[in-house]
């Protein structure tokens, strides 16, 4: 009997192994957009040096629960595949969002769209839509959730559509780390594509994807933080549907609190035994710098005279034969406030 039950167990859990046959990067989807995505590690901490964005969403909903200013992306990706059998050798994506703090949380909505025609890479295209609202709960946990949608055509048509839930916590210096955190993320609770005609990391017909119920875990901390100088990195797990392992590592360096370097790497298990994934890291540079409004004009009235520019680019090679380029710049309004408030008492002056 027992060994019956056995048999069963390992006969229900290859054919679940089986079923996982999601394209080339249709796990990492809506992580191709932007620099920021392509050169984090896809860390559901923040990033190795912490920083957040519209799009920081798409790891862990929880992550924009502290940012106290408005915030505005806009980014774009090309891809190229210098071998692709149809001849189709360019694709790309792009994305646009909008962060909105407020007394009782932060908002962010986020538009992108993907447009990968070959095989290397079979992810056809796609509108996808994400609100989210993350809230801290203390000053070191947040907690957040969102709701995206999405639709899919070209190679069959289909629309996709769940809920995203995430925590943040920030434990801060232990030992050698300083600013460590941690962050969990459960991803597309919902309706994966499933009508749709790409092929899979097998080379058959692609099952549904992005897997369903996809949990990620991630820690991240500041490895040295000197005057002008400073090193961070991130690792994070994640298991699609609890039938594949991904890993991914990241490493920033900032100087100056202008220039930062990241570099980040990914180890899919079931895209790596296929043949289809690669081991090399990415690359991405990022320059931050101040501007100021004039008097008068529209963010001057709102008091955002001063705000903060971040323009980044950044390279990976996704596939052997697929490379990603992509540059993008973000805008944070009004300048950070640091000076905490002073109480005055009756009679003080």
């Amino acid at each position: 009997m027992l060994k019956k039950i056995m048999a069963s167990l390992v006969v229900c859990a290859g054919a679940a192994l089986y079923a996982y046959n999601p394209p080339a990067g249709g796990q990492n989807l809506l992580r191709i957009s932007s620099p920021e995505l392509l050169t984090e590690g896809s860390s559901a901490a923040g990033g190795a040096i912490f920083s957040v964005s519209t799009d920081s969403p798409v790891n862990n909903p929880a992550l924009t629960a502290y940012e106290q200013r408005a915030v505005l992306n806009l980014s774009g990706t090309m891809l190229f595949d210098s071998k692709d059998e149809s001849d189709k050798s360019v694709g790309g994506a792009f994305e646009g969002g909008i962060l909105l703090p407020s007394r009782w949380g932060v908002s962010s909505f986020l538009v992108q769209g993907v447009f990968v025609p070959f095989y290397d890479m079979h992810l056809g295209n796609s509108f996808n839509f994400t609100a989210n609202f993350a809230k801290d709960v203390t000053d070191s946990l947040s907690v957040g959730a969102s709701a995206a949608l999405g639709v899919f055509y070209g190679h069959g048509s289909d629309w996709t559509g769940g809920l995203n839930l995430g925590a943040f916590y920030t434990l801060g210096e232990i030992s050698f780390l300083k600013d460590l955190r941690f962050g969990a993320s459960l991803l597309n609770l919902g309706k994966p594509l499933g009508n749709t005609t790409v092929f899979g990391i097998t080379g058959d017909e692609a099952s549904a994807w992005p897997a369903i119920a996809t949990l990620k875990i991630g820690a991240a901390g500041t490895l040295l933080d000197m005057q002008v100088f400073k090193a961070g990195a991130s690792l994070d797990f994640s298991f699609p549907s609890f039938q594949n392992f991904v890993c991914d590592a990241g490493l920033q360096f900032m100087f100056a609190d202008v220039v930062k370097l990241s570099t980040s790497w990914e180890y899919d298990v079931r895209e790596f035994s296929e043949g289809s994934k690669n081991l090399m890291p990415s690359v991405g540079l990022s320059f931050q710098f101040r501007f100021r409004s004039k008097d008068g004009s529209f963010l001057a009235e709102k008091g955002w005279e001063q705000s903060e520019m971040t323009v980044n680019g950044a390279w990976k090679q996704l596939y052997k034969n697929v490379n990603a380029v992509s540059a993008g710049a973000k805008i944070n309004l009004g300048l950070k406030d640091t000076q905490a408030p002073e109480i005055i008492l009756w009679g003080e002056k």
